[in-house]
């Protein structure tokens, strides 16, 4: 999420008027994030997400996501569904890109990942992965390490990267190597972050916006870095939360032998992919203007230290 696009006061009086919202529905910025435009809309007592795509990606692919979060609540996943408007459809323009009014999803952002939460979110990733797997969802701008590769390589990595520039490059020839095309593959949330899950009544998943098809332990990656490595536990809790988070998994979708086997190079794969997004976005691409919350690739870095266990 950001604001790369400014609503203007037509943009959003045309907003209400399609939605049948209330003539002072409120529009508030929200700023995390970094790949498309999101709005808060508050409209009496109700609560509304307006998502403007960014990424000039194909109309058809993104109603295909539409179309996957309608079939993930139908099958008791709970995920932001878009509202239909008065045209009947799930979706409008506004400057050529396309934009959605979503439902607000209640709860907190999971804020302490203890054993609790990292059952549920395995439980229910392993569901994901389970109704996701005769699916497909192709991306033109996506959440991969190669695609943001390309993208920083155009540039004087040294010169970016000073001291870090060893460490990274040295790493990511690491896992270049790896062949994993064969792994099992579904649909993936790929940016399954703990800001992207709400805890209410329920589990909740957000923001499928990178969601693709590609190897299912994608996703078990992200989790492992980005709610486990990243908090600096002592290596003994480390390595019990991440077997209780796999085992919950488990309990829902086996994995198979080859995916246990490149289980920890996939968790570097995903390290590097999300350092460099934050290299591209924060170091190399023009967001002046933007209000967009900035986030180093420094802060990254701790996930790659040498690891000497394995995580089967």
């Amino acid at each position: 999420m950001a604001v790369y696009t400014n609503l203007t006061n037509e943009h959003k009086e045309d907003i209400r008027v399609l939605y049948n919202l209330g003539k002072d529905a409120d529009f508030i910025e929200i700023p995390e994030g970094i790949l498309n435009t999101n709005y808060l809309i508050k409209d009496r007592d109700k609560k509304y997400i307006f998502r403007l795509l960014e990424g000039r990606r194909n109309t058809n692919e993104e109603l295909k996501e539409l179309e996957l979060l309608s079939f993930l609540n139908k099958n008791d996943i709970s995920c932001p569904q878009a509202s239909i408007n008065n045209l009947g459809k799930n979706h409008m323009f506004i400057k050529e890109k396309m934009g959605c009014l979503f439902n607000f999803i209640p709860g907190d952002k999971v804020s302490n990942i203890d054993c609790d939460v990292l059952k549920k979110i395995g439980s229910t990733l392993g569901r994901l992965h389970n109704l996701s797997k005769d699916r497909s969802i192709e991306r033109t701008r996506k959440i991969d390490l190669d695609f943001f590769h390309e993208k920083i390589s155009k540039v004087d990595l040294k010169t970016i990267l000073k001291e870090d520039h060893d460490l990274i490059m040295g790493r990511y020839k690491e896992v270049k190597k790896i062949d994993f095309s064969a792994l099992p593959k579904g649909i993936v949330h790929n940016d399954i972050f703990p800001d992207n899950v709400f805890m209410g009544e329920k589990l909740s998943l957000i923001d499928f916006n990178d969601c693709i098809k590609a190897p299912l332990i994608i996703d078990l990656a992200i989790v492992i870095n980005f709610w486990i490595k990243i908090k600096e536990f002592s290596k003994d809790k480390e390595n019990s939360l991440i077997k209780i988070f796999l085992n919950s998994y488990e309990g829902e979708r086996k994995l198979i032998l080859e995916e246990k086997r490149l289980l920890k190079k996939m968790v570097l794969k995903m390290a590097l992919t999300f350092i460099f997004l934050r290299i591209n976005k924060f170091c190399i691409e023009d967001n002046s203007g933007t209000n967009m919350e900035v986030k180093s690739y420094k802060d990254l870095l701790i996930l790659l230290e040498e690891e000497t266990n394995e995580i089967y």
